[in-house]
């Protein structure tokens, strides 16, 4: 089996071809596909065109579904609602705090996926260390507090209903003693 891709590009773009305009390159390469046709590889008895219609009828159509071509992890989202992939933080909403989301690392980009919805897409960071917010993703926090998992997001109605007691009326921490008040006496 030769590399098709290689010799393509040895034998025909180099050194590059200099083009006026890309329908120019496009008949170039129709045209060196066409004289590829009759090509030997090394001593074969036949070209390339005569193996290729043997080889026709046994390959298979293309999937419906495009390749996946991106690193898969399933992560889960931080108190900061944000996911690490490889030393880089990247923001996701704010509502999926404590979760697991899965996420695909592609050469340029980052996708974020709850379930089988897409919830962030990132340019992906090159250098390590670096944090990608997206400011959309905290406005939820911003319009109303969101919980942490297992926690309440507000004390008042546990205060309300007694099961969270203040340690003074109206709800109010007691002010701290001052070095007169701590001071033993005469």
């Amino acid at each position: 089996m030769e590399d098709p891709i290689g010799w393509f590009r040895r034998n025909h773009l180099v050194p590059v071809p200099e083009i006026a305009s890309l329908a120019e390159l496009n008949a170039m390469v129709e045209r060196w596909d066409a004289e590829d046709e009759e090509r030997r590889i090394g001593s074969r008895p036949r070209p390339v065109s005569e193996y290729f219609a043997v080889e026709r009828p046994l390959l298979q159509p293309l999937p419906d579904e495009p390749f996946e071509s991106g690193r898969l992890f399933s992560l889960r989202v931080d108190r900061f609602s944000q996911v690490s992939v490889r030393t880089n933080r990247y923001s996701v909403p704010v509502g999926l705090i404590g979760r697991t989301v899965r996420v695909v690392l592609h050469a340029s980009e980052l996708v974020v996926d709850d379930g089988r919805e897409e919830v962030a897409r990132h340019e992906r960071l090159i250098a390590k260390g670096k944090t990608r917010l997206e400011l959309d993703h905290y406005l939820e926090a911003l319009i109303r507090p969101v919980p942490f998992p297992g926690r309440p997001h507000s004390t008042r109605p546990a205060q309300r209903e007694g099961s969270l007691r203040s340690t003074t009326p109206g709800g109010r921490r007691p002010a701290r003693p001052t070095a007169t008040e701590t001071a033993p006496g005469p």
